[in-house]
């Protein structure tokens, strides 16, 4: 009575009505009152089972339909219906199309209401907002033991007096150095697992309801976001109170122009009114092992900006922000005491309807793992699948106190009682892909690659159930929803456990690289996802077919195009004045060649204006633009006075005195390191 909130003299119905709907103001219930007109017409033997001779449940029932009638107006419908006929001793209702219609519709209306069919056709910044608010809807749901944190970070963005920011960490300056260099970063800093991520979405969640000028950013929620270039572009459109789209003139801006102007428009927002800038997890973004890492973070904000960053104890970025001037505000993230793990333990199978006793709780949180929310919260799962009731305190006893142990013990747990044989193809598949799958693709993937059929829906309920506490529903390419790792630790373990071999990824990039050349019937999906996984499968050569004859690869941007191409691209330096010592064919595009178009790109471009390498438009010309190639890949030796056409692959032969055209790259293939580089792929 007390866990249920039983009550008495009422019906199960009536009690889950009241439980369900009218306590809670449940907007997705709906009501549908049927007229009695139909019941003159029933046999007196089934009269009963309609309608209650009992005086109390009759006035409750006539109560409760006023009630739903005047809390849901919108909710309630009545219908009619007429009686049919008698069918197994039951009786059996006709005219139900007005009803059927009516349900149909409710759902319709809220499905339309939670999920609007315009919701992709929101401006830029909206769809690029979506896979951030995602994450922290789903991280900054329940956050305990942090209330410090919190507030140390809410007087960072709040205060105007930057001298006071001092006594909240460790980090002083002096008076002279601070009024100069503005306001330095505040770096949040934590073990992997310790609620870092969690505590960011929970401030971001409160600063938004404080603030209006927001960015915030958590890398690796979906694609791009791990790129420090989309970080950028992102704040630079913030700053843009003109025009908050993309223009064309932006697109052309290289980083070092973007990171100037981005500077200009701190500087003057700065003076106006406060902005927030929101970073997390700067360790997990693609250039974190690179030497220009967080080289595009001020070291300092105009004193209206306040800038938050977090980071894992990653060497490479702790070193690089401890070592700027003004070194950054740090803020380091404690383990969780006792007290708040105890009520992280007890909430958690309190949802279960489960509970350890003493003993146990007392055993689970002084373990040496259980300080770190993503070790107890695995814990936690996996006592509560365990199956023998007697032996908790011992399974207790035997969890690993390491975040690595633990995720290997229990992924290896899970492998073990899989009767599908699908769960380790699915956790490498995930582990293999740029930012999560969808489930259709998944199914398409775990079933017969053969036949195209997909995974059984039984037996991918069984995989994806089995799963479940490893993922979390996040957005992918297109904003299309898909399921990935709710934690980078779980990728990590994976990886080492299950793909150590260079082979085996190598095997599963091939896998994915089948399923978008093949089976994708969603090509600017295929033009994002098919070129990763051709480079990582080491598939070079389709790499280079697909980039330069399949229609679908225009859908790529140019940038993509060249970073994929200038990656399989020969790496040897040409000297100044070329190779010595024999005679070196001039590449070239014959006169034959060069009038022809499609030899580097499905676009209709003539060769001779095609970039060699990337295939981009490229009218215009220069001397270091000409394309080489080093000894190992120089072309067969020719005559002298001939060249080598690099399309037909045949010496070319000056007609009628016109020379043949230099092949040339683009201005992006052959600049920075790509300057002087060899341009065979």
């Amino acid at each position: 009575r007390d866990s249920y909130d039983w009550v008495d003299h009422l019906s199960i119905t009536h009690m889950e009505i009241t439980q369900g709907a009218l306590r809670p103001s449940n907007p997705n219930a709906a009501f549908f009152l049927r007229d009695s007109m139909f019941l003159k017409d029933i046999p007196e033997e089934f009269y009963s089972s309609f309608v209650d001779d009992d005086q109390l449940c009759t006035e409750q029932l006539k109560k409760l339909k006023s009630h739903l009638q005047l809390k849901f107006p919108d909710q309630t419908f009545g219908y009619r219906c007429s009686f049919s006929d008698i069918a197994d001793n039951k009786v059996q209702l006709t005219d139900l199309e007005d009803f059927c219609s009516q349900v149909v519709q409710f759902f319709k209306d809220v499905f339309n209401k939670k999920y609007p069919e315009d919701r992709l056709q929101h401006d830029t910044l909206s769809l690029e907002l979506l896979p951030h608010n995602t994450y922290m809807e789903q991280k900054g749901q329940l956050v305990l033991g942090r209330d410090t944190e919190l507030e140390k970070l809410m007087q960072f963005v709040t205060t105007d007096d930057i001298s006071s920011l001092d006594m909240l960490t460790d980090t002083t300056l002096d008076v002279s150095q601070r009024e100069q260099d503005g306001c330095p970063v505040m770096m949040v800093v934590a073990q992997p697992g310790t609620g870092k991520s969690a505590l960011m979405a929970k401030f971001t969640m409160e600063v938004i309801q404080k603030f209006d000028n927001v960015l915030y950013h958590f890398v690796g929620c979906g694609p791009d976001t791990m790129d420090a270039a989309n970080i950028l572009q992102r704040l630079y459109k913030k700053l843009d109170k003109s025009d908050p789209g993309e223009k064309e003139e932006d697109k052309e801006m290289t980083a070092d122009q973007l990171k100037e102007r981005l500077q200009t428009r701190l500087q003057n927002f700065g003076r106006e009114e406060r902005l927030i800038i929101i970073i997390d997890a700067v360790n997990q973004l693609a250039d974190h092992n690179s030497t220009t890492h967080l080289d595009w973070l001020p070291t300092a904000f105009p004193p209206g900006v306040r800038c938050i960053i977090s980071t894992t104890e990653h060497p490479p970025t702790v070193s690089r922000l401890k070592d700027r001037q003004p070194p950054p505000y740090k803020l380091t993230v404690p383990d969780l005491d006792k007290n708040t793990r105890q009520d992280i333990v007890t909430r958690y199978f309190k949802r279960y309807n489960k509970a350890l006793d003493k003993e146990q709780l007392e055993l689970l949180t002084c373990s040496d793992g259980s300080s770190n929310p993503l070790w107890l919260a695995i814990a936690c799962e996996e006592l509560r699948v365990f199956g023998v009731f007697e032996q908790v305190t011992t399974k207790i006893q035997s969890l690993p106190p390491d975040l690595e142990g633990l995720l290997s013990m229990v992924i290896s747990r899970v492998m073990q009682e899989d009767e599908t044989g699908c769960t380790e193809k699915m956790l490498c598949l995930l582990e293999c892909s740029q930012s999560g799958l969808q489930e259709t693709q998944l199914q398409m993937l775990l079933g017969n690659p053969e036949t195209t059929t997909p995974l059984p829906l039984l037996t991918w309920s069984q995989v994806h159930r089995s799963l479940k506490p490893f993922l979390r529903n996040t957005t992918g390419h297109l904003n299309l929803p898909c399921l990935d790792f709710f934690h980078n630790s779980i990728r990590q373990v994976v990886q080492e456990t299950l793909l150590g071999d260079q082979a085996a990824q190598q095997n599963y990039h091939k896998l994915l690289a089948d399923y978008y050349q093949g089976q994708c019937a969603i090509q600017q999906l295929v033009a994002m996802e098919l070129p990763y996984h051709l480079q990582q499968a080491g598939l070079h050569s389709l790499l280079v077919e697909f980039v330069r004859k399949d229609p679908r690869s225009l859908q790529m941007g140019m940038h993509s195009r060249q970073k994929y191409m200038n990656a399989i691209r020969c790496r040897t330096f040409i000297p100044p004045g070329g190779f010595h010592g024999g005679h070196v064919a001039q590449i070239v595009i014959c006169r034959m060649c060069s009038m022809q178009m499609q030899a580097f790109t499905p676009a209709r471009t003539m060769n001779k204006d095609t970039c060699v390498v990337c295939g981009h438009f490229t009218p215009f010309k220069k001397e270091q633009q000409k394309v080489h190639f080093c000894m190992l890949h120089k072309p067969p030796l020719v005559p002298p006075g001939q060249d080598w056409c690099l399309v037909c692959e045949k010496p070319a032969i000056s007609l009628r005195g016109r020379q043949n055209d230099p092949a040339y790259l683009c201005m992006m293939c052959s600049v920075g390191i790509s300057a002087n580089r060899c341009a065979k792929l």
